[in-house]
């Protein structure tokens, strides 16, 4: 069986590869680096088309496997060789190898014409894959073991020196943290504008109009100026946390304030949330929402400004003066 496995091999294949040429126009040709391997061995196939320039022709598409027990390793690339006669060779590898012992006819391998469909194909590639004979006569042997080799200071140097380094960045890591530690973290305060809240807020949103941050394409910008500007202003508006609360939490503080109308909430709510898209999503507003923001944080501040009742500020200090004088006179007549 071995012979006629042998013969078939040489009369398959004379030159280890196959070409195929159609009228001279487009060439193909598969060629293989050897038709013997050893089991678990890897070899490569070759695959090559001349042509025009102007053709197009599709390459195989491969899976797993060539033929059962022929496995596909690594498929290359496809390499382009310019000729100077017009034509151009494309060439792709495949890395192949089989863990199993027999004769394998490799199949043809099909290029299609992407405009015309017609298609070319390579002649089939012979290739054997054995195993090395064990000599049964001399019986069980002993494995030979490895042979020591003394160790040298360079093999353990690579050790020492990154033992060492090791070492040092425990005693960074140690040191910085000793070092915070001793060294209080910083407290950021905010300063309380000294003029009423809306009148502080009305300003900073007009300088904000003024900058033209979302015309210029700072949109992240832009959004979280309006968020910070509304939040210091309930903060300071109504004594409330708003600046470290998330938008839940500010828009549940206002439903529960009197003084805030729901539809001014969920407005608010509508603002914040747009803004948390932009900053934490990369959420890109059109330019009427940019606009929308503007107008609700306007809005929003005018309808919850704090009222002032000049009048009553001055009626009190024309009776407290009126009641000094009347004081006064009678301390005279008395």
């Amino acid at each position: 069986m071995r012979i006629i496995k042998l013969f078939s091999l040489l009369s398959v294949s004379m030159f280890f590869s196959a070409i195929v040429s159609i009228g001279q126009e487009v060439t193909v040709k598969s060629s293989i680096d050897t038709t013997q391997i050893l089991i678990g061995d890897q070899v490569n196939i070759l695959l090559e088309i001349d042509q025009p320039k102007e053709k197009n022709l599709a390459f195989p598409v491969f899976k797993d496997t060539l033929v059962k027990m022929l496995e596909v390793l690594n498929v290359s690339g496809i390499d382009t060789v310019q000729a100077n006669d017009g034509r151009i060779q494309l060439r792709q590898r495949l890395l192949v190898t089989s863990f199993d012992t027999g004769f394998y006819i490799i199949p043809s391998f099909y290029f299609v014409d992407q405009e015309t469909r017609d298609s070319f194909r390579t002649e089939a590639l012979p290739l054997e894959v054995f195993t090395l004979e064990i000599d049964t006569t001399k019986g069980i042997t002993d494995i030979k073991l490895p042979y020591d080799v003394p160790l040298t200071f360079l093999d353990i140097l690579p050790y020492i020196i990154v033992g060492l380094l090791l070492i040092g960045l425990i005693i960074l890591i140690l040191y910085i943290r000793h070092k915070r530690k001793q060294k209080p973290e910083p407290v950021a305060v905010r300063v309380k504008p000294a003029e009423p809240a809306h009148l502080w807020a009305l300003r900073s949103l007009d300088a904000l109009v003024n900058e033209k941050l979302w015309q210029k394409g700072k949109i992240k910008l832009y959004h979280s100026r309006i968020s910070e500007i509304i939040r210091f202003y309930i903060e300071y508006r109504f004594n409330t946390p708003a600046m470290e609360q998330i938008t839940s939490e500010i828009l549940i503080a206002c439903e529960k304030n009197d003084s805030i109308s729901d539809e001014l909430t969920h407005k608010l709510g509508e603002l914040l949330e747009l803004s948390d898209l932009v900053k934490f999503a990369k959420w890109a507003p059109v330019p009427d929402e940019n606009e929308r923001s503007l107008e609700i944080a306007y809005d929003f501040v005018l309808k919850t400004k704090q009222i002032i009742n000049l009048r009553s500020s001055e009626s009190t200090e024309t009776n407290n003066t009126q009641s000094e004088m009347d004081n006064k006179k009678e301390g005279k007549n008395g």
